[in-house]
């Protein structure tokens, strides 16, 4: 049974193999591309496999990037938050820990590189000797010297050019506090003049000539810029009158002669003065005796003011003659009273009140140089 089985095996594959050897013989006239392999020819349907491989590549890098910007925004996110992975914080350190390395390297070297200036200049300084050393230090001394020498006179010379142009030349001269002497004599007397430069006179010089008037006691002489000046002035007063011949000398309370007039005025006149007729000039004062028994006159006058105003004003003449006796003339009362020294001024004027008001319309004398604590002053009536 086996053997008649292989045999019949045998034959069915002898049969199939004719039926394909028959089959291939009738399909050898044809040419079959996909069976046949043709020298130098590529198939339409096979793939390249070059392209193949680049856009792999492509897809790979486009991978590899679209994961290190997904690393990167998370790893900003964590920095926002706060929350950083180790190993980049490792490679922060190394990198700062690199960077301040190389910052301090920079700085040592600059530090080196000043000391070694410095040693340098040293080495230099200790060549120079002690003569070099004084001569440098005077050249920069001479250098300074002659830069601000330059600079103060480029300022003065600015100065003086501003000073010396017609913005200030003068347009109006004020004069305040006189009333005996007018404006126009102490203009003319300060010799300031309109149009001229403000800045060419002195105060000094203009005070000076002012007080050449016997009148003026004190000057304030001021610029007020641009161009006006303002003088202010302080006038003496006439208080008394000497005889001089057929004319006046009138003085004030500190005897200066401030004038010589005929006019006759109102003031009171003294009499028996020691000044010489020379010496009575306008803008001269009194001898040293005059002036001692004037500041007894004042005291007289002060005095009767104090006990009656219409007292002070009844003495219209004072003789001086002796000291130890003034003699007060009141004309309008027609008496003369014979003060005696000038103790006991306040008692003796009340006196004089007294006499006045008994021997009203009486002429005649008044005796008070008596010793007022023993004796009683009276009046002699004129025979």
């Amino acid at each position: 049974m086996p053997k008649k089985t292989k045999e019949n095996k045998n034959k069915k594959n002898a049969n199939k193999n004719r039926g394909t050897n028959q089959v291939r013989n009738t399909n050898d006239n044809k040419f079959n591309f996909d069976e046949e392999i043709v020298i130098g020819l590529r198939r339409l349907d096979e793939p390249n496999i070059k392209e193949e491989k680049n856009n792999k590549k492509t897809k790979k890098q486009n991978q590899n990037k679209k994961t290190k910007s997904k690393k990167d925004i998370s790893s900003r996110k964590k920095r926002a938050n706060g929350k950083v992975d180790e190993p980049e914080i490792l490679i922060k350190s190394k990198y700062m820990n690199n960077y301040e390395k190389e910052i301090k390297n920079r700085e040592e070297s600059k530090s080196n590189n000043k000391k070694k200036k410095s040693k340098k200049e040293v080495k230099n300084t200790k060549k120079l000797t002690k003569k070099q050393e004084l001569a440098i230090r005077k050249r920069k001394i001479l250098l300074k010297i002659i830069k601000w020498l330059t600079l103060m006179v480029i300022i003065i010379g600015g100065v003086i050019y501003a000073m010396l142009s017609p913005m200030f030349n003068i347009h109006e001269i004020v004069v305040q506090g006189n009333s005996k002497i007018s404006s126009e004599t102490i203009t003319s007397l300060s010799g300031l003049s309109i149009d001229e430069n403000i800045f060419k006179y002195r105060t000094s010089e203009v005070i000076e000539k002012i007080k050449q008037e016997a009148y003026i006691n004190t000057v304030e002489v001021k610029r007020k810029l641009p161009n006006t000046v303002e003088i202010t002035v302080d006038e003496r007063k006439a208080t008394y009158k000497l005889q001089y011949g057929n004319a006046y000398a009138y003085i004030n309370n500190q005897g200066y002669i401030l004038e010589v007039t005929s006019v006759k005025g109102t003031i009171p006149l003294i009499t028996g003065y020691y000044t010489s007729q020379e010496n009575i000039k306008v803008g001269n004062r009194l001898s040293t005796e005059d002036l001692e028994r004037l500041e007894d006159v004042l005291e007289i006058m002060e005095a009767a003011s104090s006990v009656d105003k219409k007292l002070k004003n009844s003495i219209k003449g004072i003789d001086i003659s002796d000291k130890n006796n003034y003699v007060l003339d009141l004309k309008n009362e027609k008496k003369i009273v014979n003060l005696g020294d000038v103790s006991n001024l306040s008692t003796k004027m009340l006196w004089i009140n007294e006499f006045i008001k008994k021997e009203d319309g009486v002429e005649g004398t008044i005796m008070l140089n008596v010793d007022l604590n023993n004796d009683m002053p009276y009046f002699n009536e004129k025979v």
